[in-house]
């Protein structure tokens, strides 16, 4: 692969490639190493006819990332885990504009969607943020994910199902 072709393919994708990683693993240093190791792979492996670098970016960062979870895993008790998981905070503050009361109400409901997100189990909490922040469209996140259009249909309702009841039960009426 050309150097030319991976700094634009790192310009267009590494951002969004690495707020999906931070979605799903919740650790910022895990992200970036991440990040890294999938503009290694595509200077190794990625050929420039490529007809999506984009999926094929998000499909190398996730098989990554659930290969170091699996490896923490063994490493770890899953209870402790998920409390290190549960532990984790993050986020910026990107709201600019408004007055501060909209801005509170804004950071309040971001907050909430937040924690619901990580309540999900984590293939809900993936199909949802494929499909909702990094704009997939469903046939996409399924490639990405290694699963049937259709099982990623089912998923994806089921976790807005979730959400749904998540943020109704937090006082949120959603349509």
């Amino acid at each position: 692969m050309e150097k030319e072709l991976l700094e634009e393919l790192y310009h267009r994708y590494g951002q969004e490639i690495y707020r999906y990683l931070y979605a799903i693993c919740r650790d910022r240093l895990a992200a970036e190493d991440i990040l890294q190791d999938v503009f290694c792979k595509a200077l190794i492996s990625l050929p420039s006819s490529h007809r999506n670098a984009r999926a094929w970016l998000y499909m190398v960062g996730r098989n990554l990332l659930f290969n170091e979870m699996k490896k923490q895993k063994r490493q770890m008790h899953s209870e402790d885990l998920e409390k290190r998981a549960a532990d984790k905070t993050g986020g910026s503050d990107s709201s600019a504009g408004g007055n501060p009361e909209e801005q509170t109400i804004k950071k309040e409901e971001s907050e909430i969607l937040r924690q619901a997100l990580l309540t999900l189990d984590l293939r809900k909490r993936e199909i949802l943020v494929l499909s909702y922040f990094e704009h997939f469209t469903l046939k996409e996140t399924a490639a990405i994910m290694g699963i049937s259009y259709e099982n990623a249909r089912i998923l994806s309702m089921r976790a807005k199902r979730e959400m749904r009841r998540i943020m109704e039960v937090n006082g949120y009426e959603i349509s």
